[in-house]
This record gives C-alpha cells, structure tokens and sequence, in this order.
C-alpha cells in the first residue's frame, strides 16, 4: 500500500498521520510500558520489526521547524499511533490507538480514528472491522466514529477470543484427548 499522509492544525500545532513505515521503534517501546496501553508491553526489537511488517500502522506526529538545517522541511514528533491488521481487502483488525497524555483532549484520538476508518472504508471487498476494548468512552468513540457495536452475537456471528495462557491450555488438552476418527455417514 501507498503511504497516505493528513495535516491537521490545533492551537497553531501542525499534526500529521502518516501510513509511512517510519515509526520509531523506541516510541513504540515507550507506548507499550505506558499504562494507558495496559493490554502491551514493550517486547523485543525483532517482534517490533515484525509486528510493524505485519500491520498498517498510523503515526501521528507533532510537526516543527527545524531552525539548524536548510530545506529538510519540518521535524516529526511522534504523539500517537494506532495499527491495523489487515489484509487491505476484506478484513481489519483495530489496535493500540494510542496517543501521549500532553497531546489529548485536543480530538487527535478522534482524527487517528477517522484515519482509520477512511483506510478501511475504502477496502474494495470489507467484509469486517473488528476490535477489542474493555473501556466504555472507547465503546462510545468507536460507536460513533466506526458504527460499531458489541458483538456478543451478532448475525449469527459470534466474537470468540483466548489468551495466549488458555491456548496453551486448551492445546495440552488437546494434544492429551485422542482423536476421533471421521464419521462416515451413508
């Protein structure tokens, strides 16, 4: 996918989103151990790189004039983030939007999510935006920004997860019980 870019000012600062694949890592390091993000934690450079070649990920930025060179244009500040898993056509995956605590209360949580949500709008073939969130401003956020709504079901559909602690439960139960043969059936 094309990087995609969005400049926003607030109280004479110029934000901008950018898809580019350029977030620092040591940003992300700093998000993740905030407790804000309590769902992360920092992990290891290799899993960073690989989380981000996985995912579109939205920096957002805090833009300012760097004074000591000529024409390199505007320095960015990291300020937020929020990553998509996707498969650019049918399916989108919503998480860790996140933004510094100096930088809210000034709607740019509200623009990265619209950010969002114009990416995956524009997906040819969508089928689903799906997300996980115990908190009820963000159900209201998402709710009005996404048009989601909870699914325990939904359609007849039902959002099903597991941590990582009761997949390996479930796999040492599994890997105990025999299995079945197929049935046969005339």
């Amino acid at each position: 996918m094309e990087a995609k870019e969005w400049r926003r000012t607030v109280n004479d600062t110029t934000f901008l989103i950018s898809t580019a694949r350029n977030l620092p890592h040591a940003f992300i390091q700093r998000a993740f151990a905030n407790p804000a993000m309590s769902w992360a934690a920092p992990m290891s450079p290799t899993a960073i790189t690989t989380m981000l070649a996985n995912s579109c990920t939205l920096g957002l930025y805090r833009l300012t004039i760097n004074t000591n060179s000529s024409g390199s244009g505007p320095e960015r500040h990291a300020v937020g983030l929020a990553r998509l898993i996707t498969d650019y056509t049918t399916f989108a995956y919503l998480t860790d939007v996140y933004v510094v605590d100096e930088c809210r209360q000034l709607g740019l949580g509200t623009w990265l999510v619209r950010c969002c949500r114009e990416l995956v709008a524009g997906m040819p073939a969508l089928r689903w935006m799906m997300l996980l969130t115990a908190s009820q401003q963000a159900q209201r956020l998402y709710g009005r920004e996404l048009g989601m709504t909870g699914m325990a079901e939904q359609k007849g559909l039902v959002a099903m997860g597991a941590r990582k602690q009761a997949l390996e439960e479930a796999g040492a139960e599994a890997e105990a019980a025999p299995l079945k043969p197929p049935s046969t059936s005339e």
